[in-house]
């Protein structure tokens, strides 16, 4: 059977409270008992004591008996007390035991000998009952010796015990039963918050990830696990609104290639057409292929960078190499556009090389749409304290600022018929940015009404051992 959290701290509780309330019974009808019979013990010492001091001042046993009741008086205090004196005879002198109880004789004290607590006898009556007490002998003045015998019938104690044990367990059950309810109570209200937690995620669903725990009133222990609930629910809200933007986006791209296509062929088939136009008209359609083939591509490779498993193959990498090497690779792009490019690098980068072309690659294409021609790009690599930094520039009309911390969103353009919609995806930066923060590194951009400066920053490489 599963219990719930409230049934297994109270049943918790209630144990802890039993084995406590036990424990602290125990102890209490322990240290009761020991209390009881050390007093008894104490009396029966004491009383025969004096018993023996006062026969010493006696002169003979028939003073004993004449003076009796004085003896017995010292015993009076209680019925459960005993007292018995014989002479050296056997003669029975004093024979006072009210619960009529056997009253041993032996072992006997000397009179010499002091009465201590390890005299004291124990012994059981014929009623079952246990009795305590000690024989000694005390000598007269006239040199006769008699045998002076106290007890105590502990029958009234074991009853007063076991009354005040019956006490104790009774006040147990009802604490237990107290404790049960209480406890029940007190740990449903305290748990109050977790089950108003439990309400709260079972309205989450995708369509309200607005809701949050509730922090009002939370105890200290949920306080902590509610706050990282939220931002763990932020962080949810923002990611499903990042991929239905994205995916709002990605439909928008695609939609324009696609209705390109469509629109391009049932214009071709309104009438008969020549060779060269069906040609004209194919060389299009693949171009827009091409474009759909880009988007896809893009996405997909996103979609990797983002995945755990994805791994970097990083190597060193001398700058200057692999920026002239890219520099080349578009010489004749570049040269069509009429826009020469310059390297000047001297650092050497911990990068993965492929993932490392592919960011400068995008970043200099972005470059070549936006340089005027006649003009340079500036691939520059520089050492810094923080690691290297490899930067793309290039002149003409700037990016205005409110523009600057978006541009490495996905599907983000500047101005639509500024940019190149044939040929861009809208995903370049994005990608530059995720191939950067898979380096632990990060983009950041400059803008000036002369110029647009692209920053790679890799992090410092801290050789191993």
């Amino acid at each position: 059977m599963r219990l719930s959290l409230t049934a297994r701290l109270s049943i918790t509780f209630v144990v802890i409270t039993v084995a406590c309330f036990s424990v602290v019974g125990f102890l209490l009808f322990k240290a009761v008992s020991r209390r009881i019979y050390i007093h008894d013990q104490t009396n029966i010492m004491l009383d025969a004591r004096h018993l023996r001091r006062l026969a010493e001042e006696l002169q003979s046993p028939d003073d004993v008996i004449e003076h009796k009741d004085r003896l017995i008086a010292l015993v009076l205090g209680d019925n459960a007390n005993g007292l018995r004196v014989t002479d050296r005879h056997g003669r029975l002198l004093i024979d006072h035991v009210p619960m009529e109880y056997e009253l041993v004789m032996q072992p006997v004290i000397p009179d010499d000998q002091r009465i201590v607590p390890e005299s004291i006898q124990s012994w059981t009556d014929r009623n079952g009952d246990e009795v305590r007490g000690v024989a000694t002998a005390a000598t007269l003045k006239n040199g006769d010796s008699v045998t002076i015998a106290v007890a105590r019938s502990l029958a009234d104690r074991t009853a007063l015990l076991t009354k005040y044990r019956s006490d104790v367990a009774l006040s147990l059950l009802t604490g237990l039963l107290v404790a049960v309810a209480l406890s029940y109570l007190l740990v449903r209200r305290a748990l109050r918050p977790l089950h108003a937690m439990a309400e709260s995620a079972s309205a989450i669903t995708a369509q309200r990830l607005s809701t949050r725990m509730p922090l009002k009133d939370a105890p200290t222990e949920l306080l902590a696990l509610s706050t990282s609930l939220n931002e763990m629910l932020a962080r949810l809200e923002q990611g499903f609104a990042r991929v239905w933007q994205f995916t709002v986006d990605l439909a928008h791209d695609l939609r324009t290639p696609i209705g390109n296509l469509r629109g391009a062929n049932e214009v071709a088939l309104n009438r008969h057409r020549s060779i060269a136009d069906y040609e004209a008209l194919l060389g299009s359609n693949i171009e827009e292929c091409d474009r759909v083939s880009r988007t896809i591509e893009s996405v997909l490779f996103l979609a990797r960078a983002e995945s755990p498993q994805f791994a970097l193959q990083r190597a060193l990498l001398d700058t200057k190499e692999e920026l002239h090497r890219i520099a080349d690779y578009f010489e004749g792009i570049s040269s069509e556009a009429g826009v020469t490019i310059h390297v000047d690098a001297s650092a050497t980068v911990h990068a993965d090389r492929d993932l490392f072309r592919r960011a400068v690659n995008n970043l200099l294409s972005n470059a070549l749409r936006y340089t005027p021609s006649g003009h340079a790009i500036h691939l520059r690599a520089a050492s810094t304290e923080q690691g290297v930094d490899v930067s793309v520039e290039n002149p003409g009309r700037g990016i205005a600022p409110e523009h600057l911390d978006k541009l490495f969103d996905r599907f983000y353009r500047v101005d639509r018929s500024r940019s190149d919609s044939a040929n861009s995806t809208g995903l370049g930066l994005s990608i530059v940015k995720s191939i950067m923060e898979l380096h632990g590194g990060s983009v950041s951009v400059q803008s000036n009404p002369q110029a647009t400066c692209f920053t790679l920053h890799f992090p410092r490489v801290i050789p191993a051992g």
